[in-house]
């Protein structure tokens, strides 16, 4: 016989209690009253028994999640067995997810870095965003109670540098409160370079093309004038030697 209660004293009911003897394989098991009271029928005399806590789903003591002490170790003998007492610790209804980042140039690169939780059900749900801090540790609370994946975030976007972060997958259903890390990344220079493509190639042309064209049309000019300046004097004299000779007459 005993009691269970919580650490404030409160007692506890509906907590699950069992009996086993492990040489034998002997088995009894019952649960808490309102008080927070059970007590152990049936045990076979001379019987050694091992009492502890357990957890009974269909009990409602699944938030049970350890006992203090872990077990009682008696032999039943002739008369009642009494102050087997236990101290049980509740799963915490609110979740907690903590952990720590390391990586190489993790200092010069903390401002820009950020925690990103997503659902692992549905990866393009973000939960949670968190800035990583200066201590490069992080807790996030209340997050829903199921799975999730954690990785980092480079927020800066940058086509001459390539970030890739480790992801994490965790079960804050099973467990409510969880500690990741280290939680690594890699940052490298992206070394490929944009290969030159015939398109922006022509307009280069084209436009030197055109600035050409337009210093050289004071000489064009000039070329012009000389040209006509030549033709018109061509024509003249074409003129004048069409022209008739008038002779004159001699008696």
């Amino acid at each position: 016989m005993g009691t269970i209660s919580l650490l404030s004293g409160q007692p506890k009911e509906g907590v699950s209690i069992e009996a086993r003897s492990e040489s034998k394989g002997y088995y009894e098991e019952t649960r808490t009253d309102s008080l927070g009271s059970y007590r152990l029928r049936g045990l076979i005399p001379d019987m050694t028994y091992i009492i502890k806590v357990v957890a009974k789903e269909e009990w409602g003591t699944t938030r049970v999640e350890r006992a203090s002490p872990e077990h009682f170790s008696v032999k039943v003998g002739a008369e009642d067995i009494e102050g087997l007492d236990f101290v049980v610790f509740e799963k915490p209804e609110m979740t907690i997810l903590s952990g720590h980042v390391e990586g190489n140039g993790i200092s010069e690169l903390q401002s820009q870095l950020v925690i990103e939780v997503k659902s692992a059900s549905e990866p393009y749900k973000i939960s949670s965003v968190l800035p990583l801090p200066f201590s490069h540790f992080f807790q996030i609370h209340d997050l829903p109670k199921a799975k999730h994946l954690v990785q980092l975030r480079y927020s800066l976007p940058s086509s001459s540098k390539r970030f890739e972060s480790e992801i994490i997958e965790v079960d804050l259903e099973k467990q409510a409160q969880i500690h990741v890390g280290p939680l690594g990344f890699k940052i490298e220079e992206n070394l490929h370079k944009q290969d030159l493509t015939p398109a922006p190639v022509f307009p280069l042309i084209v436009g030197v093309s055109v600035i050409a064209l337009f210093i050289s049309m004071p000489r064009l000019k000039d070329l012009y004038h000389l040209t006509v300046t030549s033709w018109s004097g061509a024509t003249t004299v074409k003129k004048e030697l069409r022209k008739p000779v008038l002779r004159k007459k001699t008696f």
